[in-house]
């Protein structure tokens, strides 16, 4: 979510939270001006729907991260795991320069970037494919099997499928986008709204309290991206 729209919601939260506030409910709710009180109880489940989108978006983006990061680290793990036996085993029978090709430490796995990953899990495949197809049962003294090529087999697959679109991921992000911008314009009117009826509650000390507060919850401030949100309402 765009700084600018994050903002403006730590703001709308900030003013139910003021609403909710037991100081100062009994100054506004069910007094003079009245029509306060509709706009009030209209608030919070515009911002709690809000809330919920914002949510869904946050999550199209996170979410495609967390699934690549997850997917990636299985790839690499089991990779790194053939690739280390089979190497051995090469270099046991004499065969040094296959050995070459698929000796990597874990980091190494790792560092590569998604692309090289994928070709080179590809090449780690192949090769245990081949030394499967005609040594089968030495491998097997090494407890490297069929079942270690088809998972490996899957978990490239899994990556490369998951790295071929994240524009899935964009695309839902996008759309969610599209949908906050007028919910956002309706809290915002609904609040100029509320905003005009305020000043009516000066008439006390308690009222003008209540007005002070409101004038300071509604000041959209930049918190950036350390600043702590406030817990959204539960009603």
């Amino acid at each position: 979510m765009q700084d600018d729209y994050a903002n403006r919601h730590n703001m709308f939260l900030t003013v139910l939270k003021l609403l909710e506030s037991p100081e100062y409910l009994g100054t506004w709710k069910n007094q003079k001006p009245l029509p306060f009180t509709a706009r009030a109880a209209q608030l919070g489940p515009m911002v709690n729907a809000l809330t919920d989108l914002i949510a869904a978006q946050q999550l199209a983006t996170t979410g495609y991260a967390e699934t690549k990061a997850r997917e990636e680290a299985e790839l690499e793990n089991i990779a790194y795991d053939i690739s280390q036996t089979l190497v051995d085993w090469y270099e046991e029978n004499g065969r040094d320069g296959d050995a070459a090709h698929i000796d990597l430490s874990l980091s190494s796995w790792q560092d590569l970037r998604d692309s090289e990953l994928i070709a080179k899990a590809r090449v780690l495949h192949q090769k245990l494919t081949e030394a499967l197809d005609t040594d089968a049962t030495a491998l097997a003294e090494y407890d490297l099997t069929a079942a270690d090529a088809t998972q490996l087999d899957k978990e490239l697959g899994d990556f490369e499928k998951i790295t071929a679109d994240p524009s899935l991921a964009i695309s839902k992000r996008r759309s969610l986008t599209v949908t906050l911008r007028p919910k956002f314009r309706e809290v915002s009117q609904l609040l100029k709204k509320m905003d005009r009826l305020v000043p009516r509650f000066r008439k006390t000390e308690a009222g003008t309290a209540f007005a002070n507060a409101w004038s300071a919850a509604r000041i959209i401030r930049d918190l950036g991206g350390s600043a702590p949100q406030p817990t959204p309402p539960t009603t």
